[in-house]
C-alpha cells in the first residue's frame, strides 16, 4: 500500500511540476517584453513627461507617473536612442504630511531649464488637505536627478479666476511675445463654472500671477487635462487629454490657432489616436518633436476588459505638421531600424502580393506593405488570425470613401476619421507586439489596440468592393529566429 502511494505522490508531484512548468511558460509568454514599449518591472506607466538635456545620464529624459504602487510617485528613465532606457533614481515621491498637498498622489506636470537650474512643477493630490486637494507644486535641481522641493512656493487656484478645484497639471514654458514664463493647466472658469485651459504668468518661476484661460471655440465640455503647447511655423498646437466617466473612455486630442490666446479649434482629425493611447506630450531635440504618451492596461487582461489607469509606454512618434492645423504622426526611426532581420518580403516572393492571401508570421513582427486601392475599394490586414476562425484577430481596415480607417476586433472597434490621398500607393506600418499592436497609415495616423486574446496566428490581406494591389511586403523582427 505504501509503495502505491509513494507511486501516486510522484505522479501526482510530476503533474504539479507539469503544470507549473506550463504556466510559466504561459505567463512569460504574457510578459513578452517589447523592445519598443517600456514598462517597469512593477506597476505601470501612467503620464509622461518628456525632457530633451544632453546629461551623463543621456539626452532623452522621460519623468513619468507610476501606476498601481499606491501613492503615485514620479519616476525617471533616460535614453539615447528613444529605445534603451536605463532607469534613475525616483524624481520626486509623495512624502509630505499625511494630510498636506503632497501627502497623496503626484499628478502631471512638467520640467524647464533657466539659467542652468531644473524646474519641475507638478499636481499636488491629496482629499485630506484642507486648502484644496489640488495644487501646483515646485522642485528644483541642478543635475536632472537630485530634486529639492520647495513647499512655500505651492499654489491654488485663487477663486477670482478659476475654482478651487479641478486645478492641476502645469505645463510650463518661455513665451517669448509675452517676455515671461507661461504656465497652462487644467483648471475650472469662476465665473461661468466650465472647464477650461487656464493660464498664469511669472518672471522668476516662482511667483505666479494667474489670468483669463485660453480661448476655446467650441469651449471644452470635459476636463482638458495634461496639456502641452508649442509651435510649429506660424501655428500653435494645443495637445491636451479628455476623459469621459460614463463612457469610460478617453482620448488625446488636438487643438489649434494662429494666435496663443486662441480661438483654439479641433483639428481636422482632433484625436491623435485611439482610445487605447492617452496623456501624451512632446520633447523638442533640436531637429524634431518627439511625442510620448501610455497604451492602457484593460482588465483581466482582456481585449474587453475595463480601462485601467497605466499601462505600457507608446513607441516614441515624431510629429510634424500637415494642413489646416492637423498633426501627423510617424514611429521614430530608430524604433523601425530595430527591426533589421528579415523574415520574407515580396521582393524575394513575389507570390505574397496575391489577394486575398495568408501569411504565417513570427508572434512578435513589424509588417510593413504598400497599397494601391481602385475606387470603391476597402482593404483590411488581419494579424494574429486563425484559420479554423475569421472573426479571430485583429484588423486594420481602410474605407476610402468614408475617408475612415479603423482597428478592431470581434471585442472592439476604433474607427476615426482620415484624410489620405488613396490616388496614390498607401504606405502601412503595424508593429505586433505582445499584447500591444501599434499602426501607422502614410507615416500620418497612428491606430493602437490591445492585444491580450490573441498571441500568435497567421496574418491575411483582403480587399472588397474592387481591386488593391499591394507592393513592399516585407515582415521583420528585432531579432534573428530560430531556425
Amino acid at each position: 500500500m505504501r509503495s502505491i502511494k509513494y507511486i501516486k505522490e510522484i505522479i501526482l508531484v510530476c503533474v504539479i511540476a507539469t503544470n507549473v512548468a506550463g504556466a510559466e511558460q504561459y505567463s512569460a509568454k504574457l510578459r513578452y517584453d517589447s523592445p519598443i514599449h517600456y514598462r517597469p518591472k512593477v506597476g505601470s506607466v501612467a503620464d509622461t513627461i518628456p525632457f530633451f538635456r544632453e546629461s551623463r545620464y543621456g539626452k532623452y529624459h522621460i519623468i513619468y507617473l507610476r501606476a498601481g504602487v499606491g501613492h503615485v510617485p514620479w519616476e525617471h528613465i533616460v535614453s539615447n536612442d528613444l529605445i534603451h532606457w536605463d532607469e534613475l533614481p525616483s524624481a520626486i515621491l509623495p512624502d509630505g504630511a499625511l494630510d498636506g498637498p503632497d501627502g497623496g498622489d503626484i499628478g502631471t506636470g512638467s520640467v524647464i531649464e533657466h539659467d542652468g537650474t531644473f524646474h519641475i512643477f507638478s499636481t499636488g493630490i491629496n482629499p485630506r488637505n484642507k486648502r484644496g486637494e489640488q495644487c501646483i507644486m515646485h522642485a528644483t535641481s541642478s543635475d536632472l536627478v537630485t530634486w529639492t522641493k520647495h513647499p512655500d512656493h505651492t499654489f491654488y487656484a485663487d477663486d477670482i479666476t478659476y475654482k478651487n478645484a479641478g486645478f492641476r497639471d502645469p505645463y510650463v514654458f518661455w513665451n517669448e511675445e509675452a517676455k515671461a514664463f507661461w504656465m497652462i493647466f487644467c483648471a475650472v472658469d469662476a465665473k461661468s463654472g466650465q472647464w477650461t485651459q487656464g493660464v498664469a504668468e511669472s518672471g522668476d518661476l516662482v511667483t505666479w500671477k494667474q489670468t483669463e484661460p485660453l480661448v476655446y471655440d467650441p469651449p471644452a465640455t470635459v476636463a482638458p487635462e495634461c496639456p502641452d503647447l508649442f509651435k510649429i511655423g506660424d501655428t500653435w498646437y494645443l495637445i491636451y487629454s479628455v476623459w469621459y466617466p460614463k463612457q469610460k473612455t478617453g482620448t488625446t486630442d488636438v487643438r489649434f490657432s494662429k494666435e496663443i490666446r486662441g480661438p483654439y479649434r479641433p483639428s481636422p482629425t482632433p484625436a491623435i489616436d485611439t482610445p487605447l493611447f492617452y496623456a501624451a506630450k512632446r520633447m523638442f531635440d533640436g531637429k524634431r518633436h518627439v511625442i510620448t504618451g501610455w497604451i492602457r492596461d484593460l482588465g483581466g487582461s482582456k481585449d474587453d476588459g475595463e480601462p485601467q489607469f497605466g499601462g505600457d509606454q507608446c513607441m516614441p512618434r515624431e510629429v510634424y505638421a500637415g494642413p489646416n492645423g492637423q498633426l501627423y504622426f510617424r514611429p521614430v526611426p530608430e524604433a523601425v531600424a530595430l527591426f533589421d532581420h528579415v523574415v520574407f518580403s515580396s521582393a524575394k516572393n513575389p507570390a505574397l502580393n496575391k489577394l486575398p492571401s495568408s501569411i504565417a508570421t513570427p508572434d512578435n513582427y513589424l509588417f510593413e506593405c504598400k497599397v494601391q486601392l481602385e475606387p470603391g475599394a476597402e482593404f483590411a490586414v488581419a494579424m494574429r488570425c486563425s484559420e479554423k476562425d475569421n472573426d479571430s484577430g485583429y484588423r486594420l481596415i481602410l474605407r476610402p470613401r468614408k475617408q475612415e480607417a479603423e482597428i478592431a476586433s470581434s471585442k472592439f472597434s476604433h474607427p476615426r476619421k482620415v484624410d489620405i490621398d488613396y490616388t496614390k500607393p498607401v504606405k502601412i506600418q503595424a508593429f505586433v507586439q505582445g499584447s500591444i499592436i501599434e499602426c501607422y497609415l502614410q507615416d500620418e495616423y497612428a491606430f493602437s489596440c490591445r492585444t491580450y486574446d490573441c498571441r500568435a496566428g497567421k496574418l491575411k490581406m483582403s480587399v472588397t468592393g474592387g481591386g488593391a494591389k499591394v507592393t513592399d511586403i516585407s515582415v521583420k523582427t528585432h531579432e534573428a529566429l530560430d531556425r
